[in-house]
């Protein structure tokens, strides 16, 4: 049946269908992904398989080797530098080996898997068929009728020898597909994930905080060999970044109240950072994340003579451990190494132990 090059009216048709084809060509890509997805939707299972790694060439070797050892059908293979995307057809007896070799690639950040029972579609399917073809039979076919009714009839036989063939095809890759799995796999490399982690997510977590420090070289007179102190902790993304204010003060008394210069209190005003090892589940378990963290900023040595207190900038670089995080609370410990910027800094630099415990407001 060939295209009319003019409509009704006379006018040009052929522009038109260049401009169609055109946009149709420009909408391929697009087009075959989303027949892809339709197309999984005929088999058993579904699975969607997220991962972060940080050896994105050894994972991604692994990945591939997995899908030309074990899978039945390669459907889709997209690479960048950073990123793997594969769709491919798994039967269901290996899916337990791909959730096994997942989890040795990198961090799994989603793992899904949707079944469905083909019986009731494969009916549906079998029900459309006949009635299209009974429709298709008993469809009038007289040679007397006028043109256009010949048109109509024979319009509506193609669309429904279109449904068969459509039907019919849909039945057998239902009937093939059972007891297999669309799988869609993405992996990337854990520097360039693009996901919400990118992103400043602020929270509101106030909280309080206990600390221990130890100098390691206390001077007779200037300060004592360890301070105990109280602080308010706020964090405020959960990245996590905090403010902290506390008071210092030593546990033991200076023997000579008489000393000017000894420290006998320390008001801390620190800003301070927390970051996830790659190799440790970047901090998304419930239970003992580790953690490296820093803390910037200063304190006012308030010291026996008035006249002598002085602001003193500290960095404080350290390891922590988060023993509890849940939503709603957070119990982290920290060990920092407490170091004043100033011509003090050997008689006044030490360990810092901290235990603090945040709570959503």
């Amino acid at each position: 049946m060939k295209t009319p090059l003019f409509d009704a009216n006379g006018r040009a048709l052929r522009p038109l269908l260049w401009l169609c084809g055109g946009l149709l060509l420009l909408a391929g890509p697009v087009a075959g992904q989303s027949a892809s997805r339709e197309q999984g939707t005929t088999y058993e299972a579904q699975k969607s398989l997220t991962i972060s790694t940080v050896r994105f060439a050894e994972a991604r070797a692994a990945t591939l080797a997995f899908v030309r050892r074990r899978a039945s059908l390669l459907q889709r293979q997209e690479e960048t530098p950073s990123e793997l995307v594969a769709e491919f057809v798994l039967p269901l007896r290996a899916v337990p080996a791909l959730d096994s070799l997942a989890a040795t690639l990198g961090y799994v950040l989603t793992n899904n898997l949707n079944r469905q029972n083909l019986a009731p579609r494969r009916q549906e399917v079998r029900d459309d068929i006949r009635a299209d073809s009974l429709r298709l039979r008993r469809l009038p076919t007289p040679p007397d009728r006028p043109a256009d009714d010949r048109s109509d009839l024979r319009q509506q036989a193609d669309n429904l020898e279109a449904n068969l063939r459509r039907n019919r095809l849909a039945l057998t890759a239902l009937s093939s597909h059972e007891g297999q799995a669309f799988v869609t796999l993405r992996l990337f490399d854990e520097i360039s994930f693009p996901v919400a982690n990118s992103k400043v997510n602020f929270v509101n977590m106030p909280g309080v905080e206990v600390g221990l420090l130890r100098l390691e070289n206390p001077r007779a007179g200037l300060s004592a060999s360890a301070y105990r102190g109280y602080s308010i902790k706020y964090l405020f993304t959960r990245g996590k970044s905090y403010l902290n204010l506390g008071i210092y003060k030593p546990l033991t008394a200076n023997a000579n109240p008489r000393d000017s210069a000894f420290v006998n209190e320390v008001a801390i005003i620190n800003f301070g950072q927390d970051f996830y090892p790659r190799n440790f589940g970047r901090g998304r378990r419930r239970y003992f994340n580790l953690y490296t963290c820093y803390q910037i900023g200063g304190f006012i040595a308030n010291r026996n003579q008035e006249s002598r207190n002085e602001f003193i900038f500290n960095i404080n670089p350290g390891l922590g451990l988060e023993l509890i995080k849940t939503k709603h609370i957070l119990l982290d410990t920290k060990v920092s190494y407490f170091v004043p910027l100033n011509r003090e800094s050997r008689n006044l630099r030490g360990l810092l132990a901290q235990g603090a415990f945040n709570f959503v407001f």
